[in-house]
C-alpha cells in the first residue's frame, strides 16, 4: 500500500520553507520550532555582526543548509511512516504557515540594515583593480565605524552605488605629486595603487585638497580609470553606505575569501 504521505514532496517542501514539510506530515509544532530557529538564528547572526565577513557569511549559509537539509530529511522519513488522514492539515493551514513565512522573510530584507548588517555586492567597473575586478562579489558591512583612510567603502553617487577607498577624511589635507599621496604632510606612496596605474596627469598631480566637515575623499586603487573625488568631489558621510570586508565569491579561486582590515 502507498504511504498517504509522500517523502519526496516532504522533502522538497521543507527546502523551499524551514519546517514546511514537517506540517505535512503532521508535525505542527515541530514545523513551527524549525521556523523559528532558522530565523532567530539569522536575526541572532545579524545583530552580533557575525555575517559581515566573508567567513561569516559562508557561516551563516552552512546554518541555513544544515537546519532546511535536516528537517528536510526527518519530515521525508515521517512521510515514508506516515499512516493517518492524508488532507492533515487542510490546505488553509498549508496557506497560512507559508504567508506568514514570507512575510517575515520579506522584514528581514526591509529591516536588512539593523537586523542582518549586511549587503552583497558584485563589482562591475575596474576603477578598484586589481584589489577589486570585474566580477568579484564583495561583502560590506552596513554598521561600520567611521570611515579610516584606507577603508574600502561602497557610497551612492549620481543615483548609483559605487566603490573607491577613502584617502582623507574631514580635517585632513591631500596632495598629489610624482603620482605619490600627500596625506597632511605625510608620504603614503603610490597608496595601494599599482605603478602601472599611475600614469597621466590626473594620477600624478592634484592641488592641495582640504576634506570639508561631514565628506570623506576617495581614490580608486586603478588610479588612471577611475572616477573618484578628483573629478565628481568629495563624498558626504551619509551617503557612505558601509564598508568592504572582504571577497566572498571571485571568477578567480586564489581570490575567494579574501578580507580586507
Amino acid at each position: 500500500m502507498k504511504p498517504v504521505k509522500l517523502s519526496l514532496q516532504a522533502f522538497l517542501m521543507s527546502c523551499l520553507m524551514p519546517g514546511w514539510g514537517l506540517v505535512y506530515v503532521g508535525r505542527i509544532n515541530w514545523g513551527i520550532r524549525v521556523a523559528v530557529l532558522l530565523l532567530a538564528g539569522i536575526v541572532l547572526m545579524g545583530l552580533c555582526g557575525l555575517v559581515t565577513t566573508p567567513v561569516g557569511l559562508y557561516l551563516f549559509f552552512g546554518f541555513i543548509v544544515v537546519v532546511k537539509l535536516a528537517s528536510a530529511v526527518t519530515s521525508a522519513v515521517l512521510a515514508r511512516r506516515y499512516t493517518g488522514p492524508a488532507n492533515v492539515p487542510r490546505k488553509r493551514f498549508h496557506a497560512l504557515y507559508v504567508g506568514v513565512l514570507l512575510i517575515l522573510v520579506l522584514m528581514l530584507d526591509v529591516f536588512r540594515v539593523p537586523l542582518l548588517g549586511f549587503k552583497n555586492y558584485s563589482i562591475p567597473s575596474g576603477s578598484m583593480a586589481p584589489t577589486l575586478s570585474i566580477g568579484d562579489y564583495i561583502m560590506t558591512d552596513l554598521r561600520p565605524d567611521a570611515p579610516k583612510v584606507g577603508d574600502i567603502v561602497v557610497y551612492r553617487w549620481n543615483g548609483t552605488e559605487a566603490v573607491k577607498r577613502v584617502a582623507g577624511v574631514a580635517g585632513d589635507t591631500l596632495t598629489i605629486v610624482n603620482g605619490e599621496l600627500i596625506h597632511n604632510g605625510e608620504n603614503l606612496g603610490l597608496f595601494h595603487a599599482p605603478a602601472d596605474r599611475v600614469k597621466g596627469p590626473e594620477s600624478l598631480a592634484m592641488a592641495p585638497v582640504k576634506v570639508e566637515p561631514g565628506h570623506v575623499f576617495l581614490l580608486g586603487d586603478n588610479r588612471y580609470n577611475s572616477n573618484d573625488s578628483r573629478f565628481m568631489g568629495q563624498v558626504a558621510l551619509e551617503d557612505v553606505v558601509g564598508k568592504v570586508t572582504g571577497i566572498w565569491f571571485s571568477n578567480e579561486r586564489a581570490r575567494i575569501g579574501t578580507t580586507f582590515p
